[in-house]
């Protein structure tokens, strides 16, 4: 099956490890965050007559891109994922021109996190997928987020079973594209990075980390564009279309001898 018909993408290779990024991999966070957040804005200008749900939302948006790209310098020194969440939501709703009590910005900053993390639901398609996977290769995730929140995410979506090791980096020392995490999670799973595929949408922490660790790399892009590097890279326009091929692949392979734990 060839995920992009016009273009030849070079097949997958044999491995015995596959790894997953969480957001906007496994899970559609950025769309879930755009939920919550249309919804926290307009109940903040419900409060706030004089600034609209529209202004509330375009200022954390502009914020909240700015100081996580920025993570090592603007956020990091806060210590915790969640004062970094308060931070943030406090500089963009100054910015917005609005001040609250603390009592009130940290129960809006909770509120904004249980509006996201409620919103996920298990895709039965895929967790079947998993389980189909689970009995052919180790799986593992390796992501940029905080422990706390990536496990709640996998356990909502019903993936956590399926998964061997999660290295969360956020807090944790190096980074994606930083070959530390990616190696970090095979050491875990006892295996060699050219056994393992990594799959994942951001190019440049998730491709070319990956690579640059010595894994092989599948991204999954939903626009279908060509990669800006030279390297040939496999892709997929969703993650279905992805777990289709690595099922394919598994059915073709022996049953492991050892389960997952």
């Amino acid at each position: 099956m060839n995920p992009h018909p016009h273009q030849p993408t070079p097949p997958l290779p044999a491995v015995t490890t596959v790894l997953f990024d969480i957001d906007n991999t496994l899970i559609p966070t950025r769309a879930i965050w755009q939920r919550a957040l249309d919804a926290v804005a307009a109940r903040l200008a419900d409060t706030h007559p004089g600034v609209s749900a529209a202004v509330i939302a375009s200022a954390y948006l502009h914020t909240s891109d700015r100081l996580w790209s920025d993570y090592d310098r603007a956020l990091a020194p806060l210590g915790s994922h969640t004062a970094a969440r308060r931070h943030v939501w406090e500089t963009a709703l100054s910015e917005a021109g609005l001040e609250l009590s603390e009592r009130q910005l940290n129960a809006h900053v909770e509120d904004f996190a249980h509006r996201q993390m409620r919103t996920i639901r298990p895709v039965p398609a895929t967790v079947d997928a998993f389980r189909r996977l689970a009995e052919v290769y180790q799986l593992g995730v390796v992501t940029n987020g905080d422990a706390d929140q990536q496990h709640a995410k996998l356990e909502q979506a019903r993936l956590d079973p399926y998964f061997e090791t999660v290295v969360c980096a956020l807090g944790n020392g190096h980074r994606k594209p930083h070959p530390a995490p990616f190696h970090r999670a095979c050491d875990d799973l006892a295996v060699r990075p050219e056994q393992c595929l990594y799959v994942g949408d951001e190019w440049d922490t998730d491709v070319v980390g990956a690579r640059a660790a010595g894994l092989h790399p599948v991204w999954i892009t939903p626009t279908g564009q060509p990669p800006p590097g030279s390297a040939p890279t496999t892709r997929f326009t969703s993650l279905a279309s992805c777990l289709t091929v690595l099922c394919d692949h598994a059915a073709r392979r022996p049953i492991r001898e050892t389960e997952p734990t």
